[in-house]
């Protein structure tokens, strides 16, 4: 039978290893820059006319084809496959003091489809971590959205959505008081927290962002272009262990 990517193991997590949280800047820029490089570079500047917009490789279609893993220098790597659950499969993600991602790469005109929406589910979150400081640089789950133009790197800016561990000191507020905050790593990403704490963990939670209108509230100006967007769910700061689930990701036109 063709591997799909299924999750058939029984989930056991295996003794975490502390190690340095060194090279993690590089690595968290390198997500951002591998977002959009290959993208920008590959495919045409714009859609064939009449064309449905590109939507996210659906993982309740059983297959993880189109997206791609993102390992990053002297990490262990976070696990995922599909796993079923009602409604379809989704993508299930075993953190055990790891940091890697999930990407897939596409160009998407934000002026046609500026609306992503999704719904994740936690275990828990990792108490204890300070958002703000690169030792608590861990988050049970993230969606990432990627803009900017490889060819000029200071360009790239990365929006990253994320459940949380607990209240967070926003620098700036988006719609219902979503708090914006940067990432400790890089100034070319802005974090933005969906959820904070452990409220509704292990239940699923549906969100929906304008991705446009939120590029414009992180980093000014008019970015109507994203060249990827990631998934990712770490805890090698912390050096502890979690797990998420993802449900599809979809694009749509709307406010």
């Amino acid at each position: 039978m063709r591997d799909t990517g299924r999750d058939r193991a029984d989930g056991a997590l295996t003794p975490v290893r502390r190690r340095s949280h060194a090279g993690r800047r590089d690595a968290i820029t390198a997500l951002t820059v591998f977002g959009v490089l290959v993208t920008a570079l590959g495919l045409p500047a714009t859609a064939p006319a009449g064309a449905a917009a590109a939507q996210p490789p659906a993982f309740s279609s059983g297959s993880l084809a189109g997206w791609t893993v993102k390992r990053f220098d002297g990490r262990h790597v976070t696990h995922y496959a599909l796993a079923a659950a009602r409604g379809g499969d989704v993508l299930r993600a075993v953190c055990n003091d790891s940091a890697s991602g999930l990407i897939w790469k596409h160009r998407i005109d934000l002026d046609e489809t500026p609306v992503m929406s999704w719904r994740w589910k936690i275990a828990h979150v990792y108490p204890g971590l300070d958002p703000h400081a690169k030792s608590g640089d861990d988050y049970p789950a993230r969606v990432y959205v990627v803009a900017g133009n490889p060819l000029f790197p200071w360009t790239l800016r990365s929006l990253v959505y994320v459940w949380a561990n607990g209240p967070v000191t926003a620098a700036k507020h988006g719609p219902h008081g979503t708090s914006f905050y940067p990432d400790p790593y890089t100034s070319q990403a802005e974090i933005v927290a969906l959820r904070q704490g452990p409220a509704g963990a292990g239940q699923w939670v549906a969100e929906q962002r304008n991705v446009k209108a939120d590029l414009a509230r992180a980093f000014g100006g008019h970015r109507h272009i994203i060249g990827a967007i990631a998934v990712m769910t770490d805890c090698d700061d912390s050096h502890t262990h979690g797990r998420a689930w993802y449900g599809d990701i979809g694009l749509r036109a709307g406010g």
